[in-house]
């Protein structure tokens, strides 16, 4: 319908604004029930069974049958039609889990101890050490029925420092064969600040058996990370037959003569190419969630690297690793090399 606009600028028989006007009877149609598709249509059944008054010939009509028909004739209220709906399918009873509940117990304690741990290292655990045999989907209900996701004490260092120096450099052969433990160690620096110090932590590990060495120091020099070398040779029990870095200035002058000097080569990594160590990057992850997010910094630097040599005699000798087939690096040292990783003599964590 169109209207004329007469010479005041109104539009005759026309509202304009339509917004804040209540229409006739809306609160009785927001009253009304919200039917579903199987609720309106008995209400068409009854309906024609009003007109024409012959059970039979609306069974017919509608294809149903009559005991169907007489059931919802029997549910059918006349002033409340929510009284065709579907009553509720759920059972009274459901399937109770048949997990004791010690192993229950054990997995939420275990859990809680080691929130950082999946729940694929978590059977492997339960099996290894309790001789308690369940499936990883079981663990993961477990944890999530009984809500066992805990939020990190220190927010994750999603960006590291990098250095924007870049220099000549020997790559790492794409035919490089990386088979035995010692073929080839990536090494990486990684930023350990505490209530305004600053310590570096070296962390080197080998791409195969994922032994892993980090040594601490108060400033990110090359010389203190040549440390490191001295480190690896001690702790691994292979020899070093290969060495992977990035660019940075850590990684020059005297780290490099050290390596010389010990008759390794020495590859770097591309800049701003982390893919090109994958390793170390890994473990640098795994560094961050499972000890640094836990709370485990300290002031001390001695007292910080004591809690890490702890923490890696749990790397080496309790963690299971995917990577291993979740064997820990010293049952894969034992198993093809037949040596393992001493552990330090460190203090207890607390």
């Amino acid at each position: 319908m169109f209207y004329r606009r007469n010479d005041k600028g109104r539009y005759n028989g026309g509202i304009m604004n339509t917004y804040g006007t209540v229409l006739p009877g809306a609160a009785n149609l927001a009253r009304l029930p919200r039917l579903s598709a199987e609720a309106k249509r008995r209400i068409q059944w009854f309906d024609y069974y009003r007109i024409c008054g012959n059970a039979a010939k609306t069974c017919r009509y509608f294809g149903i049958s009559r005991k169907t028909f007489h059931k919802w004739k029997k549910r059918y209220l006349k002033y409340y039609l929510p009284s065709l709906e579907s009553h509720s399918r759920k059972p009274t009873r459901f399937r109770s889990s048949n997990i004791p509940f010690k192993t229950v117990l054990l997995v939420k304690n275990l859990r809680t101890k080691y929130p950082y741990y999946s729940k694929y290292k978590l059977a492997v655990i339960l099996k290894r050490d309790h001789e308690v045999i369940l499936s990883a989907s079981t663990v993961g209900r477990i944890i999530k029925k009984h809500d066992l996701f805990f939020k990190t004490k220190y927010p994750s260092k999603k960006k590291r420092y990098a250095s924007k120096q870049i220099i000549e450099r020997l790559h790492l052969p794409r035919d490089y064969a990386i088979i035995k433990p010692g073929d080839l160690i990536e090494s990486d620096t990684k930023h350990l600040p505490f209530l305004g110090k600053k310590r570096y932590a070296f962390v080197a590990i080998d791409c195969v058996g994922k032994g892993v060495v980090i040594h601490l120091a108060t400033n990110p020099s090359s010389l203190k990370n040549a440390t490191v070398i001295e480190a690896a040779q001690d702790t691994f029990p292979f020899c070093i037959k290969a060495w992977e870095n990035d660019h940075g200035p850590e990684n020059l002058k005297d780290f490099h003569a050290k390596l010389t000097e010990k008759d390794i080569p020495h590859y770097f990594a591309y800049p701003y190419c982390p893919d090109d160590k994958p390793y170390v990057e890994r473990v640098i992850g795994t560094l961050e969630r499972e000890f640094v997010q836990q709370g485990n910094l300290v002031s001390d630097i001695k007292d910080q690297q004591r809690r890490i040599d702890r923490w890696l005699d749990e790397y080496h000798n309790f963690r299971p690793h995917q990577s291993l087939d979740y064997m820990t690096p010293n049952e894969y040292y034992q198993k093809t090399i037949g040596k393992i990783i001493q552990p330090n003599q460190v203090l207890p964590m607390y």
